[in-house]
């Protein structure tokens, strides 16, 4: 189950793969990045089951970004495996036939 907090996060495409943090707020809204992408975004949760729908904006100049865009609106779904992860699938509204890979890892101690 996702609890407010900070969380590793793995992104994969058949484009390539990348990481970041990301911050899920108790008040549904979430934020975070990488070295070269701003993540924001609102997030919930019934039961074990997660949705998010994020925008992730290049802030800085580097590798392309998983969907080879510098700006693009996600959408992802999944599943909580146990307190501390979770595994998503998703897509961008930009490029909907290419599979977006997701999964989460609370940080411990992340506030």
């Amino acid at each position: 189950m996702i609890t407010p907090g900070k969380y590793s996060v793995w992104f994969k495409t058949p484009v390539r793969e990348a990481s970041g943090v990301v911050e899920f707020g108790p008040d549904g809204k979430l934020d975070g990045g990488d070295s070269t992408f701003a993540y924001t975004g609102v997030w919930t949760q019934e039961g074990e089951h997660f949705k998010a729908t994020v925008t992730a904006r290049r802030v800085e100049p580097g590798p392309p970004g998983v969907f080879g865009l510098d700006e693009i609106d996600i959408v992802v779904s999944g599943r909580s495996v146990d307190a501390t992860s979770t595994f998503c699938t998703g897509f961008a509204k930009q490029s909907p036939g290419l599979k977006l890979e997701v999964e989460l890892v609370r940080i411990v101690g992340g506030q």
